[in-house]
């Protein structure tokens, strides 16, 4: 949104979301007054049922989500019918994942630009989970050809409607050693980012005790971002919970090593900005698994993290990893194209 209000001047939009985006986009709407800006608060995605960092019963979550998508569907429709339906739809929809509004505006002749790192899912283990899911990624297949571009924050070549423009982060305009000072990062820091879901405490709570056996830990300090401050345990003087923030991509940009779960936007900031990261997915998630593969981890790193920690931050006095370009440019030059083809 932010770049395309800086190189095209547009300012109407509009947000149908839930949950923590939504409180995200409020906060942000605010800070920003975009007077014209309607956010409507309609979501709620099911959780995942996670155990020490293990998911469970990755087919019933599936279950649960094609629940869950038929009654954003009704929702949709119960949302735009009462409001002034062509207006508020106004002339293009951008979908970051959300086949309810792929699927509701399919035939209102609406362009359509859909946003996924996710060409299919693979949940299922057994046989006939395996064709339930099978006849999913069909359905989904179908909505993605019905738009008119989708951008895929990945690298790659793009093919027919595909679009891989690389990761797409927040643009910061402070240097590292300003937002370090801004941040109060006096030594070499450690970020464990866990977001506001349950999904990450296990690795929270594994990142804490590692951190406390670091080899001359006094040297280091362990920042938080997380909402499960009330869970945690006793924190040294050298850990600070900062909370659920909405400028964590500032938080990854300063740390000399941030700490996550598999998931895109920190994995993304942490390529783009530069810093290094230890990512360790949920077992059994199959997103997050072949994303943390293609990283170099897995799961049972949690079990070394220290080790990892150490080595991590040893290194980064001596090579700076290599940096990979931000897809916010060429994701906006795209929206503004589809918009007025």
């Amino acid at each position: 949104m932010t770049k395309l209000v800086q190189l095209y001047g547009y300012s109407n939009f509009g947000f149908v979301t839930g949950s923590s985006a939504y409180e995200f986009i409020f906060n942000v709407n605010n800070s920003v007054n975009h007077n014209k800006m309607f956010i409507s608060n309609l979501y709620k995605p099911p959780n995942f049922s996670i155990v020490d960092g293990k998911l469970n019963n990755g087919f019933l979550w599936l279950l649960k989500y094609v629940y869950y998508y038929a009654n954003c569907k009704k929702k949709l429709k119960d949302f735009f019918y009462s409001h002034d339906f062509p207006q508020i739809l106004g002339d293009l929809i951008i979908s970051d994942e959300d086949f309810a509004i792929l699927s509701f505006t399919k035939y209102h002749g609406i362009k359509k630009i859909f946003i996924t790192d996710v060409l299919n899912t693979k949940f299922g283990k057994s046989f006939l989970s395996s064709k339930f899911e099978k006849i999913l990624n069909d359905s989904m297949r179908s909505l993605i050809r019905s738009s008119e571009c989708v951008i895929i924050p990945e690298l790659g070549q793009d093919k027919d409607n595909l679009f891989y423009v690389g990761p797409i982060v927040r643009e910061i305009g402070n240097t590292r050693d300003e937002l370090r000072k801004k941040l109060s990062f006096d030594k070499k820091t450690v970020l464990v980012s866990t977001g506001g879901t349950h999904a990450g405490l296990y690795l929270l709570k594994k990142t804490i005790e590692s951190f406390s056996r670091l080899k001359n830990n006094h040297e280091y300090d362990l920042v938080i971002l997380s909402s499960y401050g009330d869970v945690l345990p006793k924190l040294s003087q050298n850990c600070r919970y900062v909370g659920f923030t909405d400028n964590g991509h500032e938080y990854v940009k300063a740390a000399d090593l941030v700490i996550s779960l598999a998931g895109k936007s920190t994995i993304d900031e942490s390529v783009v900005y530069g810093t290094p990261g230890i990512f360790i997915p949920i077992k059994d998630h199959f997103e997050q698994e072949h994303r943390a593969n293609s990283l170099g981890f897995k799961y049972d790193d949690v079990f070394r993290l220290a080790g990892l920690m150490e080595e991590k931050l040893s290194s980064t006095s001596h090579t700076e990893p290599k940096k990979v370009e931000n897809g916010v440019l060429r994701a906006a030059k795209l929206v503004h194209k589809i918009l007025n083809y």
